[in-house]
């Protein structure tokens, strides 16, 4: 049930079809915490509208070299001169195997599951020979950074900071508390000599530190003088039916709003809209997010929500082990840039 102060906020953006939570929790939750995906370990870290560009180290200095320009230097796909990203496409789930991943190799080059440590049934490594890269994640606040730096494995690049901080049922941080925390968070990415993602956000409906995702990016980064921030995450959950060309025009709608308030690269680290009533429904929907995200430079990487997950009609990838679903097709069947997978 949609809240009240959710429901204006969404009105900016496209009309309350458009909004990006549908209760306390978000779309689809069903654990009164981060997503359900089975893991058993995660989070593995228990123990300007004006368009001004904005700060990666807080405010609109030029601390962070004059214009809030991301500061990373990972050597990842990111080309800022050419706006060049061939391989973006990834996936939020914490429970694939390694036939899973095979089935999804064709585009997916990337997934996260919530944790530090991949998913117990590849934990082995196995799934470097497929070459799709293992994105750690600091889940929450009570994390051990030494823990994490000795648990985070070779290959990865990438660190995500806080899994919607914004949410009491998620990792439940006000933005100056994550702020307080995000020293220890750079830590362990230093360590590992790591691109660093901020606490990637969501719209809030009850139970919340924060109902809106930009207000409180924008009040983590003025919290956090000094801090290093090399890319913006965030989530997009959204109606399949918003009338007009475009399928995902909700979606589109919240990304402008990102691309006008930051100037890091962007990392969509979940998405998939919550009102399906078919495959065909959500295929129609993600075929033309997928289709906006592989075009749009601003977008660095992006993650379909999820592999298998009973909370939200239609949403799932993979079926049986090692199978996809017709979504699961469609998603690898999506055009992406040639250079990716020559």
């Amino acid at each position: 049930m949609r809240q009240s102060l959710v429901l204006a906020l969404c009105l900016a953006f496209g009309g309350i079809e458009g909004c990006s939570s549908t209760g306390p929790g978000g779309p689809g939750r069903t654990d009164g915490g981060q997503h359900d995906t089975g893991s058993g370990d995660a989070p593995s870290d228990t123990g300007s509208t004006d368009g001004a560009p904005l700060d990666a180290r807080g405010g609109d200095s030029d601390a962070a070299g004059g214009d809030g320009a991301s500061s990373s230097t990972d050597g990842g796909p990111y080309d800022a001169a050419a706006g060049a990203i061939p391989c973006k496409r990834g996936l939020a789930y914490g429970q694939n195997s390694l036939a899973d991943l095979t089935a999804l190799r064709p585009a997916v080059v990337w997934w996260y599951n919530w944790a530090y440590v991949p998913d117990p049934a590849v934990r082995d490594g196995s799934y470097r020979a497929l070459g799709i890269e293992y994105v750690p994640m600091i889940w929450g606040g009570s994390f051990d950074g030494a823990a994490a730096t000795a648990g985070i494995p070779d290959g990865a690049t990438t660190l995500l900071g806080f899994n919607e901080p914004n949410f009491g049922s998620q990792a439940n941080l006000s933005a100056a508390a994550a702020a307080a925390l995000w020293p220890e968070v750079e830590q362990v990415a230093d360590a590992k000599g790591l691109a660093l993602v901020s606490p990637a956000v969501n719209f809030c409906g009850g139970n919340c530190q924060d109902t809106d995702p930009f207000h409180y990016l924008d009040t983590f980064f003025a919290a956090c003088t000094g801090c290093r921030v090399d890319k913006v995450a965030f989530h997009i959950y959204v109606g399949c039916h918003p009338g007009g060309a475009h399928a995902a025009q909700y979606l589109i709608n919240h990304l402008t709003t990102y691309e006008e308030r930051f100037t890091q690269p962007l990392w969509l680290t979940e998405f998939a809209c919550t009102d399906a009533t078919s495959f065909a429904d959500q295929i129609a929907f993600m075929q033309d997010a997928v289709a906006h995200l592989e075009v749009d430079a601003r977008v660095e990487r992006y993650a379909w929500f999820s592999g298998r997950f009973s909370g939200i009609p239609y949403v799932d990838l993979l079926g049986a082990d090692g199978q996809l679903t017709t979504l699961g097709q469609a998603y690898v069947n999506a055009p992406a840039n040639p250079d990716c997978h020559p």
